[in-house]
């Protein structure tokens, strides 16, 4: 992939961030169906750009190319329908069905077809059962159209799916990084100037919030910081990817000896991408700006009394700093043992001092509706608070259960909850159980994502910057540092072969990869 495409495919994310921001703030500017649409031209221009880069203009590639297009079109056409996806009377489940086949199609089919499948067939088959019980649950409903529940279907579907399993295909991760920490260090920076007075950028309201707290290590209050969004928890979660994704660029990029041999690929960044080579003083420099968007990230996280978020910052960066310093062969007993930290950190809350603001009540109330309920397949898509309410006293009723995991249990059941968690868990122990090909980077975020949920309430199967930023660290994870540009010596060795067996007269490449 040509230098130029990788810049034009960073740039087209960037904008989707930045879409994405406008959506979730105070004042959104912009819809999640244009986030979502530029997701799909994203996975579109990539799967085009990609495939002609492997194939060149292969007739059955053509085939498949002009299917692939015709289906984002299709899907763009549903997704800008949006108050009028329920698809009204008559032929409404057929119209749902032949999305829904779309969309896997959508996801499914990549240039290197053998090898995709091989990295993601579990991961889609429990996306399949999440997207399914979903479809099960939208169906029944006379008038999805005004009620909006069938438009959460189509674009939280959509959304999981291209997150997950389009966009880390031709997104190289490190790019994923820095967009994202140095629009999180923007967003405290607008947050930082709003403790001088609320003011308006570009049509975006930036003020602290109402409520004060006082932050650990000093004696005075402070008003949490929001920035652009209306809850500090949201910029909490902005922050702690932010956080983290600067700590992992900065240890990629600081200036270190590198192999004699030039010519072999190198993984030590912790993934299973070539490493690009830079000058001192280049690498000294995008080591120090990154070193500055920490402190930004850090700071401006401390400021938004996330403790969630302090904790998710806090396992990612002791796992990958147990591998910095013990090598991958730790990775499985840091995993569990920060897995046990985490529990006990939860038992002992009391004995410490720290509020849990009513999460064990919340999350009692959350097993004993679904004990008392359906328990094989959930109760829908209801709102999980009032679901819980009855089972829950005191001033916590009413509430969330703030937890991911109980969230997809009420509403899916143990069926639901089994899927997800092959996608959220189950990334992680076949990343620290294949430590010698893990994408370390991608395994820490998705880690810390893992441990946030158990006490936010947003899941991957919606669309609010939490569930995209998770979704797109799983897909990360899953997909494994298998990006365009990690396959070009691949494809260039293969090409040379290629070119030797046509001069020898005979020729091993009589079907294209995805028929193999």
């Amino acid at each position: 992939m040509s230098r130029l495409v990788r810049y034009l495919s960073a740039g087209l994310f960037a904008l989707i961030v930045a879409c994405l921001i406008l959506t979730d703030a105070s004042d959104p500017l912009v819809s999640k169906y244009h986030v979502l649409a530029l997701g799909l031209l994203l996975g579109g221009v990539g799967f085009a750009v990609y495939g002609a880069q492997v194939y060149g203009a292969d007739g059955r590639f053509g085939v498949l190319l002009f299917t692939y297009m015709l289906c984002m079109l299709v899907l763009l056409g549903v997704v800008f329908r949006r108050m009028g996806p329920g698809f009204p009377q008559p032929g409404r489940a057929a119209k749902l069905t032949l999305v829904g086949l779309l969309l896997f199609f959508f996801l499914s089919v990549c240039p290197r077809q053998r090898r995709y499948l091989q990295r993601t067939g579990i991961f889609l088959l429990a996306f399949a059962v999440l997207f399914l019980l979903h479809l099960f649950y939208v169906m029944p409903i006379v008038n999805p159209a005004t009620s909006g529940t069938a438009a959460f279907f189509i674009i939280a579907s959509f959304m999981m799916g291209v997150n997950v399993f389009v966009i880390p295909r031709y997104v190289s991760r490190n790019a994923f990084l820095w967009i994202v920490s140095i629009f999180s260090a923007l967003l405290v920076l607008l947050g930082i100037v709003s403790y001088s007075g609320a003011f308006s950028f570009f049509g975006l309201t930036v003020a602290p919030w109402d409520n004060t707290f006082t932050p650990m290590f000093m004696d005075t209050e402070v008003y949490a910081l929001t920035s652009v969004f209306e809850n500090p928890n949201t910029l909490g979660v902005v922050g702690f990817v932010g956080t983290v994704a600067a700590v992992l660029l900065a240890t990629q990029v600081f200036p270190r000896r590198e192999p004699s041999n030039q010519n072999q690929s190198m993984h030590t960044d912790g993934g299973s991408a070539t490493v690009s080579t830079f000058p001192f003083v280049a690498s000294l420099g995008l080591s120090f700006i990154a070193g500055v968007l920490f402190v930004i990230n850090a700071f401006g996280t401390y400021l938004t009394n996330s403790r969630a978020s302090y904790l998710a910052i806090g396992v990612s960066l002791l796992l990958y700093g147990i591998y910095l310093v013990l090598g991958r062969r730790s990775l499985p007993f840091a995993v569990v043992g920060l897995l046990g930290g985490v529990f006990m950190l939860l038992v002992l809350l009391p004995v410490l001092g720290i509020s849990a603001s009513g999460r064990f009540a919340l999350w009692a109330g959350s097993l004993g509706a679904t004990f008392d309920g359906p328990f094989l397949f959930g109760y829908g898509l209801v709102p999980v608070d009032d679901t819980i309410a009855p089972y829950v006293s005191g001033s916590s009723s009413g509430h969330s259960p703030h937890n991911s995991y109980l969230s997809i249990l009420i509403r899916l059941g143990v069926v639901g909850l089994g899927a997800y968690l092959v996608i959220v868990v189950g990334s992680l122990f076949r990343g620290v159980f294949q430590p010698d090909r893990v994408d370390v980077p991608a395994l820490a975020l998705a880690f810390g994502f893992a441990v946030h949920q158990i006490f936010e309430a947003y899941t991957l199967y919606q669309h609010t910057i939490p569930a995209v930023l998770a979704s797109l660290s799983v897909g990360y994870l899953i997909m494994n540092g298998a990006w365009v540009d990690v396959a070009e010596n691949e494809e260039k060795q293969r090409d040379r072969r290629r070119r030797t067996t046509s001069r020898s007269g005979s020729s091993t490449w009589s079907r294209p990869e995805w028929e193999r």
